[in-house]
């Protein structure tokens, strides 16, 4: 009795924070990457959930070496914490549902790097089956937009593949062709491709990972296969800050869509946009929503609507997670 008492008042002492703490090491499996996923050291973090285990009176973890595995505690929490974590997370979005003008608004997230062809096309689409509509975009990141979208803060986002995410849907509605940007004077001048491995005296320099950690591990693992091993990482996801490091000649980087944003921030430098040879590289663009939710109109309504611009550039829709 003294047990089940303890451990009923113990909940009292657990905050969302602890919570959310605990779902990102549950769904990264290490410490390091659920510390860089929420911006915070993976020491404070440990601590943090050793006192939610202490708080509950039960391990929810068993650690290794390399990675965290979750105990029978910690699989029965899991699900609850997520939806704990979604709900309150949506919070603001339904306060501001509630007291927003009757005008509906649709809400979508832009990656940085989305053309603003493919946003015109996306625009144009609503306004020409949900007349109703204001459309309303809004730039950012693809992993935060992708967080957004997740709590009910978007209602839709076009963020940069690939995307495997719980409760999301998703369909392609553009590929942008890869190419390597470097400075001039690195010995590429007036040649129109170049190999990675050619690379290798140099640095791959990005913006922070967090920006879309699955492409960036895809990247960083494509790159040592072809004995690219020196990194800069600038600190913050801001692309303007790349064009004046591959400007100067310490490092190379990687760019999509001719007229994205990172693109842009390449105009008018002393760089070079190359082919990749032997190697096809491709960076999508995914329309996603949340598959279990309605927002300013009804899902099935929001997934038409993407799903008839997928057609016309043959894409086939993605399942949710």
């Amino acid at each position: 009795m003294t047990a089940t008492v303890r451990s009923a008042t113990s909940l009292i002492r657990v905050d969302m924070l602890h919570l959310r703490y605990f779902v990102a090491v549950a769904e990264e499996g290490t410490f390091a990457r659920a510390a860089q996923r929420l911006h915070m050291a993976a020491s404070p973090l440990s601590q943090r959930i050793k006192y939610l285990e202490n708080s509950l009176g039960t391990a929810l973890f068993v650690r290794s070496h390399h990675r965290v595995d979750l105990t029978a505690a910690g699989h029965a929490l899991l699900p609850q914490a997520r939806d704990l974590v979604e709900r309150f997370d949506a919070i603001p979005r339904l306060i501001e549902l509630a007291t927003a003008d009757l005008s509906p608004t649709l809400d979508v997230g832009v990656a940085s790097d989305v053309t603003s062809e493919l946003r015109t096309r996306v625009h144009d689409e609503f306004a020409r089956s949900h007349p109703e509509l204001v459309v309303t975009f809004h730039p950012g990141a693809t992993e935060p937009l992708l967080q957004s979208l997740q709590a009910g803060r978007l209602d839709a986002a076009l963020l940069h593949g690939p995307i495997v995410a719980r409760g999301i849907e998703t369909v392609r509605l553009d590929t942008a062709v890869v190419k390597v940007a470097v400075g001039r004077g690195n010995g590429f001048d007036g040649r129109s491709s170049v190999r990675l491995d050619e690379l290798a005296h140099l640095a791959f320099v990005s913006i922070e990972h967090d920006a879309a950690p699955a492409i960036y591990r895809g990247i960083d693992d494509l790159l040592r296969r072809h004995g690219v091993h020196k990194r800069i990482i600038l600190p913050d996801h801001n692309f303007g800050g790349l064009a004046h490091v591959v400007a100067g000649g310490r490092a190379f980087s990687l760019v999509g869509s001719p007229t994205g944003a990172m693109a842009k921030a390449f105009v008018g430098e002393p760089i070079g946009v190359l082919d990749v040879e032997g190697i096809r590289l491709r960076l999508p663009t995914l329309a996603a929503w949340r598959y279990d939710a309605d927002g300013a109109i009804p899902r099935g309504s929001l997934a038409d609507v993407f799903r008839t611009l997928a057609r016309k550039t043959g894409r086939k829709t993605e399942p949710p997670v």
